[in-house]
């Protein structure tokens, strides 16, 4: 016992992990997914000095990452595999990033490398989700903190670094990058420091070795994302978005064409305002760590289809005894790949739009693909993207008019979750900049006597800006029981169409406004003409709560509204949901209804006499008045 205890002591970083990696391996990939990742490694692996590994160029080519894409001088180009490649190579040094960062990809490397973006990490680690947003933050910090350190203060730094390192054992160096100091966030907890290591670790009886000799290297917490390589990150996540597991990237590199390069790094600027970067120090880990977890939850998603490609090999033949995942290394590497064949033209990008009565001029591709970075669509809790849904165009301005008679005809009708979206200018900017708003109902609508009705789903409502400035506000879990005066959203015919806001009693002698409330409210006029957006940094007695980085102030926008589209969310039906066809197919029953009975009230025939024809053309107008018969549109 004494001797296998001083065993597991003289252990040294480079053997924990790899053990800890050959445990990733057993217990997050089943055998045939192991014998795929095998052949795509070492099939294109070099060599040196006996050691197998991927560079730079390797691991951008079997990805598919485009290198440098861009169409003028004045785009920022598509250029993320530098910065790929060097969250994979700190990732691929867990849990020792402060003795071996950055990690050579060895497959060793490589496998802890997939287990953590394709989040496959549950199986072998308690606190992953947590603790994973702290690793992708040091993946891509590369920023010091900008501070004066006295000569004392660096004294004491550099004598807590050599005590971090002294149990690193032979053959290695500590090497912290930046100096260390005390941290500068007041929320730091130092017992945090250490929960993903141990939890990787606890199942190798070596925690007290790595308690005391290698702890997670604290700079994390001093460090900074540059804006160009958060830049560089983000308009490749909105690129590639869409993307499916063994989809191949070239069908959403290959046609970026000028104004596509334009739009995709608008997105990525309106997502960087959301964490209020410093133009000098770039994003903190407090604001990346707030601002991800509660304003962007799917924003690495992208990544999890992307390296799902290692775990598929064109190479290997499935019919034979590879099926049962017992290819040898050896076998890998003498493998003999077929000639490649004429490439075949690439299919056309996914879409989740369903044909309709009208297409979209506000969800583009890439606006789309920013929906999916924090728009849930299930009860599952998934993005857009990865959950199957699909949006079925319900009700636009262009198509339909600005008449609230029709909004009601085409969204009243529909019988499942509702996506509202809206862009127009603000009458506050002096360069009339487009502001784009929208809001996730997972309600159905309903009148203006009975408000929406209660809410069948798991999800929550929640109000967003997606330019200039990325903004969600959560829905509030308790706003419909403590005050059921205060629905999600609120449709008048009067006053209008309310989200979020609080609805006065009714009233026979005047028509009373709803008024904004809580966190964040969005009122339009009754012409669809003007909406009005209201935002405050505290509140929790609305239907909203507030952003991760409100402003310090309570905000109204007034936007003089240019369009507004209502999307319906269909589920899934391979999910064995059947709500989402069976809104579509309601929807299109009503309206067939409503069509034959307009038909037939414009054919009334009324028996009359030349003397009689005043008598009834005033008929005539009363039953259009009342919206029984004709022109009205009911």
């Amino acid at each position: 016992m004494g001797a296998a205890q001083s065993n597991e002591h003289a252990a040294t970083p480079e053997e924990l992990s790899y053990v800890l990696a050959e445990r990733f391996a057993t217990k997050c990939f089943t055998p045939l997914e192991l014998t795929h990742f095998k052949d795509n490694f070492f099939s294109r692996a070099s060599e040196q000095g006996g050691l197998r590994y991927w560079n730079e160029k390797t691991l951008s080519d079997f990805l598919g990452i485009p290198d440098g894409i861009h169409t003028s001088a004045q785009e920022q180009p598509l250029d993320a595999g530098p910065v790929i490649f060097r969250m994979v190579s700190y990732l691929g040094a867990f849990p020792f990033q402060n003795t071996l960062a950055p990690s050579v990809l060895t497959f060793e490397a490589m496998v802890k490398v997939v287990v953590l973006l394709t989040e496959r990490y549950g199986k072998a680690l308690k606190r992953g989700h947590k603790d994973r947003i702290k690793l992708l933050f040091g993946s891509l910090a590369d920023v010091g903190r900008k501070m004066p350190v006295s000569t004392e203060t660096e004294t004491e730094a550099e004598a807590a670094a050599g005590e971090a390192g002294a149990g690193a054992g032979p053959g290695t160096s500590h090497a912290p990058g930046f100096s260390i100091d005390e941290p500068a966030n007041d929320d730091y907890d130092e017992d945090e420091d250490d929960d993903l290591a141990l939890a990787a670790l606890e199942s190798l009886d070596t925690i007290e070795v790595f308690k005391h000799d290698h702890r997670v290297d604290k700079t994390v917490y001093e460090t900074r994302i540059s804006v160009d390589t958060f830049r560089r990150l983000l308009m490749l996540l909105l690129v590639i978005a869409p993307l499916k597991p063994l989809e191949s990237l070239k069908v959403y590199t290959a046609g970026l064409d000028a104004a596509r390069m334009e739009d995709i790094q608008r997105e990525a600027d309106s997502i960087i305002a959301a964490f209020s970067p410093e133009s000098d120090d770039g994003i903190s880990y407090k604001t990346f760590a707030r601002t991800v977890s509660l304003s962007l939850p799917y924003l690495f998603d992208p990544l999890t289809a992307l390296f799902e490609h290692m775990l598929f090999s064109k190479n290997l033949n499935l019919s034979q005894h590879r099926q049962k995942g017992l290819v040898t290394e050896a076998e890998t590497e003498t493998e003999i790949e077929e000639p490649e064949k004429e490439q075949e033209p690439l299919p056309p990008p996914a879409t989740i739009m369903l044909p309709g009565s009208f297409e979209s001029t506000i969800l583009t591709p890439t606006l789309t693909s920013h929906l999916s970075l924090f728009l849930p669509s299930s009860s599952s809790s998934q993005n857009l993207f990865r959950s199957g849904v699909k949006l079925h165009p319900v009700f636009s301005t262009n198509a339909h008019g600005s008449s609230l008679t029709s909004f009601s005809h085409h969204v009243l009708t529909w019988q499942s979750a509702t996506l509202l979206i809206l862009q127009g200018s603000s009458r506050d900017s002096p360069n009339d900049e487009l502001i784009t708003l929208g809001a996730y109902l997972p309600q159905t609508w309903k009148t203006n006597s009975t408000h929406t009705s209660s809410n069948t789903s798991d999800l929550l409502p929640c109000l967003f800006q997606l330019s200039p400035k990325h903004l969600l506000l959560p829905g509030n879990p308790s706003s419909s029981i403590k005050k059921p005066n205060t629905p999600p959203a609120y449709f008048s015919t009067t006053t209008g169409i309310a989200i979020g806001c609080q609805i006065p009693a009714p009233s026979r002698t005047q028509h009373n406004k709803p008024k904004p409330l809580g966190a964040g409210s969005l009122l339009i006029d009754g012409n669809l003409e003007i909406a009005e957006f209201h935002t405050a940094p505290v509140g929790h007695d609305g239907v909203f709560l507030p952003g991760t980085s409100p402003d310090s102030a309570p905000s109204k926008t007034v936007l003089d509204l240019y369009i507004l589209e209502v999307w319906g969310v269909v589920p899934d039906p391979l999910a064995g949901s059947d709500s989402g066809s069976s809104a579509v197919e309601i929807q299109r029953a009503k309206w067939e209804f409503e069509a034959r009975e307009a038909e037939r009230r414009r054919n009334v025939n009324f028996k009359t006499s030349g003397a009689d024809q005043s008598s009834n053309e005033n008929a005539r107008w009363i039953l259009e008045a009342a919206g029984i018969l004709g022109g009205s549109g009911r």
